[in-house]
């Protein structure tokens, strides 16, 4: 006899939401049997229950989009956090002073009792933050004497221990009760019954990092400031000036939190929002224009929009660090990490002047955040963002026969993507194109094929990890979980794991994003990376710098050379100590480039505009063509516009297009030697019209070979 089947609980709840009227698609299934407390499969599902289920998490979602930012203004004290399906969980913050000048407060977050929970959820139902306020408020002052209460002991033992140490230090004790302070401002804690211990276990560490500060020796404080952190910091005079205040909005790839910093920058008088690539200015400096702003863009070649803009949207390298704004958005700033482009970062997040610094980026970055905001003195308030559509894996995997409309395909060099695309075509599906080589504009324009339907299927690089609205994208699939990054081929991190297949199920376009591999054997590391693994705590973790022009000139000087190479090296060794906090960003490279500028006799300070020229330093043509360009500027002689054949392959076009980009970025350096600015403009312009003609032709051409054979042969 065959066994019953066991219906899903999600399809009784379809059935009955059918039946109620509102369309099942536009419903969460899944959330609504979690919010109605039932099992997944079998049992009875009241109708009445249903219909009150829905009406709840409808006011739920209103009171999300309206009504939270309103009720936290009105009770600093509250703290919510909306999860995808709009459930909404609220805890209290409860601040306990440490010492009695009120210098040291620790902080922690506790759950709403009954009284306070019953009049958030009556607020929630008639989707008014004003209802029953003043009770709200008189309860959540109950919440904060018992929490206070309850912690008396644990708390009265930590300021016993707070004042040994203060005791012990002496005439440091600002020091060290500075240096206790920063750390405590970013570390919440969670009301609960292990809290008693984890203070201690937290804070004993903290404690003595504060101690250990405080009885440096003053002599070698001041050597260690003139080459770490304090001379770093301090030279960014104007940001010293404002006492920032830092927002990390941290959260994954389509959690809404550089949406919400947006917001923020555009509702300030003056702001500057500093991206990772320049397809990203161009996109939030469009943005700033609808809305009515008076707005600039700058990039390492052009300037765009108003001459003095209240709002300037700029790519990381351009950051003015010199003109104050109310507010400076930092997108991706897990970048910090980047060996290549990481001192952009650090100079951004020490150095932008803004009253209000909101970063933005994954929970990889929380360590080197925090830490900066110690070392600048600076308060930093941590505003968890979580995912608005869920992500799912695939068990099985996804061959690249089975890649289906709404996928994207993703490998980790170019000779893969074109492989993968070949395949595609001769497949039967007409293919976006998308990899790092490719200039920001053809980035655009084929994310735009893909986005209005032209293409069916997207192949590209990690280069979609940013920047880019692939609105339809409904899957991602990774044809390797390895890549080779200029060193060594190495196994995916799960931050790039995470950042790669966040992309897929963007919030309203899709109500889930699926994730697949190719290869049986990539599933596993996409479950561990997907299920919230941290990444591997990276083996140095000091901030990557790269000296400025004040600091070539400094040590020129010292050294009575011009030579660029000696300079360089000489201040990786007085600079990258034992023990400093800092290490050298992509140093190598530059040394070599270093080697070749000197060989044109230009001033030091020319030279290093020369050595930090956008290039591919790996590429020997690119190379020869920038030390031609050296000797033309030594010799006082203009550089006219490049010379291109445009019938040439895409390798040639893509080289084209750089050479140019490099042309137009030394032009605004060298405006009298680089002059042929407007042909290099129509070159580069031409150029990229080539490679997007050719991937658009070669996105369809074998599918219309193929389906002429077909007609044929009928």
């Amino acid at each position: 006899m065959p066994r019953r089947r066991v219906q899903p609980t999600t399809e009784i709840l379809s059935e009955i939401v059918a039946r109620l009227g509102p369309p099942s698609q536009t419903v969460d299934l899944e959330a609504l049997r979690a919010h109605l407390g039932l099992p997944e499969f079998g049992g009875y599902v009241d109708e009445a229950r249903v219909v009150r289920g829905l009406r709840a998490m409808k006011a739920n979602r209103a009171f999300a989009e309206t009504g939270i930012e309103a009720l936290r203004r009105a009770v600093p004290g509250l703290r919510a956090v909306v999860s995808s399906s709009h459930a909404i969980t609220w805890s209290v913050r409860v601040a306990i002073p440490l010492l009695d000048d009120g210098r040291l407060e620790l902080r922690v977050d506790a759950p709403p009792d009954a009284a306070v929970t019953a009049i958030l959820r009556g607020m929630a139902h008639r989707n008014d933050p004003k209802w029953r306020l003043d009770e709200l408020r008189a309860a959540i002052t109950q919440v904060t004497a018992r929490v206070t209460g309850e912690l008396r002991r644990p708390v009265e033992r930590l300021r016993d221990q707070i004042r040994l140490d203060l005791h012990e230090v002496g005439a440091d004790a600002s020091a060290y009760i500075a240096q206790l302070d920063r750390s405590l401002r970013s570390r919440p804690f969670a009301f609960d019954e292990d809290l008693a211990g984890s203070l201690f276990h937290t804070l004993t560490p903290v404690r003595k990092r504060a101690r250990t500060v405080a009885h440096q020796d003053s002599r070698l404080r001041r050597l260690r400031d003139r080459v770490g952190f304090g001379a770093y910091i301090e030279k960014f005079t104007a940001a010293r000036r404002l006492n920032r205040r830092i927002l990390f909005h941290m959260g994954p790839t389509n959690s809404g939190k550089t949406y919400a910093a947006l917001k923020m920058l555009t509702e300030a008088a003056t702001g500057t929002y500093l991206a990772p690539l320049r397809l990203l200015a161009l996109e939030n400096y469009e943005t700033l224009l609808e809305r009515g702003l008076r707005a600039g863009m700058v990039t390492g070649e052009e300037v765009l929009g108003e001459a003095n803009p209240t709002h300037t949207a700029r790519t990381i390298e351009t950051a003015d660090l010199t003109r104050p704004v109310d507010v400076a958005v930092i997108d991706e700033i897990q970048m910090l990490a980047d060996p290549d482009r990481g001192w952009a970062w650090t100079n951004a997040l020490f150095g932008v002047p803004a009253k209000t610094v909101i970063v933005c980026g994954s929970d990889d970055a929380l360590a080197y955040v925090r830490r900066a905001a110690e070392a600048a003195g600076e308060s930093l308030e941590v505003v968890t963002f979580e995912r608005k559509t869920p992500l799912v894996l695939m068990d099985e995997p996804v061959p690249l026969e089975k890649v289906e409309p709404g996928d994207a395909v993703v490998a980790f060099s170019r000779r893969a993507v074109h492989e993968n695309r070949e395949f595609l075509v001769a497949a039967g599906h007409h293919v976006a194109t998308i990899y790092g080589a490719l200039s920001p504009e053809v980035r655009r324009a084929e994310a735009a094929r893909f986005r209005t339907g032209e293409a069916n299927v997207l192949v590209t690089t990690d280069a979609i990890g940013m920047g880019l609205n692939l609105g339809p994208l409904k899957r991602i699939v990774f044809s390797a979980v390895r890549k080779f990054d200029g060193v060594e081929e190495r196994a995916l991190t799960n931050s790039e794991i995470r950042q790669i297949a966040g992309r897929a199920g963007r919030f309203g376009h899709q109500e889930v994003g699926y994730v697949a591999a190719c290869e049986e054997d990539g599933i596993a590391p996409l479950r561990t990376a997907l299920g919230g693994a941290p990444t591997a705590p990276a083996a140095d973790t000091r901030f990557f710098v790269r000296p400025d022009l004040i600091a070539i000139n400094s040590v020129a000087d010292e050294m009575q050379t011009q030579s660029l190479r000696e300079v360089l090296a000489h201040f990786a060794r007085a600079t990258f100590y034992a023990g400093s906090p800092f290490q050298p960003s992509a140093l190598e490279e530059i040394l070599e480039v270093a080697r070749l500028v000197d060989r044109a006799r230009l001033p030091i300070q020319e030279k290093f505009a020369f050595s930090v020229c956008p290039v591919d330093r790996r590429d020997e043509v690119a190379m020869a063509v920038l030390e031609r360009w050296t000797q033309a500027r030594a010799a006082g002689a203009s550089v006219p516009a490049l010379r291109a054949n445009l019938r040439g392959e895409l390798d040639y076009q893509e080289r084209t297009v750089k050479l140019a980009s490099a042309y137009l970025w030394l032009s605004r350096r060298f405006p009298d030697t680089f002059d042929d600015v407007e042909a290099i403009r129509a070159m580069r312009g031409r150029a990229n019209d080539a490679i997007e003609q050719h991937l658009r032709e070669t996105a369809t051409r074998k599918v219309e070979r193929r389906s002429r054979r077909t007609a044929g042969a009928r």
